[in-house]
């Protein structure tokens, strides 16, 4: 039960999301062998283009397609994600005149080894998802109400929401993706307002035992600046920074 485990595990678990994304939305999703590409047109920010692969050669073998892909929305940069166990593609991605650009933390934990707490403010698990969608906005920007919209409709039977409320108003959310026995965690977020009081642990706690009750082994995500302490406190375990790069200037 080692690092790269739990760093593969939510490689499969990221592509599964940002299917799901695809499959509900206006996310575009290009598979290719061993490579999946994934684009929002509307959007020119590379951080809504994302590459992710599985081996060097396959993406090597995939840059013509990818670039073509991208450009043919309209779209002049994305980015392609390495894990620490690929850090072969760099040559790759230097001999096609990508550069380094960003980092995001990495996180697992096999849930044997995290404690079974109590959440210590109420949470609900949730079918309605308009609260996740709002506190989101809330807390990341105006931009996000489109582009996480696809939530507002009924969830399918892999996600499950857990929100946290006080006096009836919610105030922090999250969800998770099941896929085979891992749960991996995504739009964790917490109104402005209730920062830094509990909530987002006790969403977290939520999490984690539904995860449990289902059956699930681990659990993986990736990790803002803001949420670090939050999540090694629960017992979460650093899998190193995923590197991000992006290609030259057209």
């Amino acid at each position: 039960m080692t690092d790269a485990e739990l760093t593969s595990r939510l490689h499969t678990n990221l592509i599964a999301f940002k299917g799901l994304q695809a499959e509900r939305g206006a996310l575009r999703h290009l598979r290719l062998p061993g490579v999946d590409a994934f684009a929002l047109p509307a959007y020119q920010d590379a951080h809504f283009q994302q590459v992710l692969f599985t081996q060097a050669d396959a993406l090597d073998q995939a840059m013509p397609a990818l670039r073509d892909f991208y450009r043919s929305l309209g779209l002049p940069r994305w980015r392609i994600t390495l894990t620490p166990g690929q850090r072969d593609a760099k040559h790759v991605l230097a001999a096609h005149g990508y550069r380094f650009d960003f980092t995001i933390p990495a996180m697992g934990a096999w849930l044997k080894d995290l404690p079974d707490a109590e959440p210590g403010v109420p949470v609900e698990s949730v079918e309605d998802m308009t609260d996740l969608v709002e506190l989101n906005v809330s807390a990341y920007g105006a931009e996000w109400r489109d582009i996480l919209s696809l939530w507002r409709r009924p969830p399918p039977r892999s996600v499950h929401t857990v929100v946290a409320k006080e006096a009836g108003r919610p105030l922090a959310c999250g969800l998770a993706v099941d896929v085979a026995d891992t749960a991996g965690v995504y739009l964790v977020a917490t109104h402005p307002e209730a920062r830094g009081l509990g909530f987002a642990t006790a969403v977290m706690r939520g999490l984690i035992a539904g995860a449990r009750a289902r059956g699930c082994t681990a659990t993986v995500l990736q990790a803002t600046a803001a949420g670090l302490r939050v999540y090694r406190h629960l017992g979460y375990r650093d899998l190193g920074e995923w590197e991000h790069w992006v290609p030259p200037a057209s």
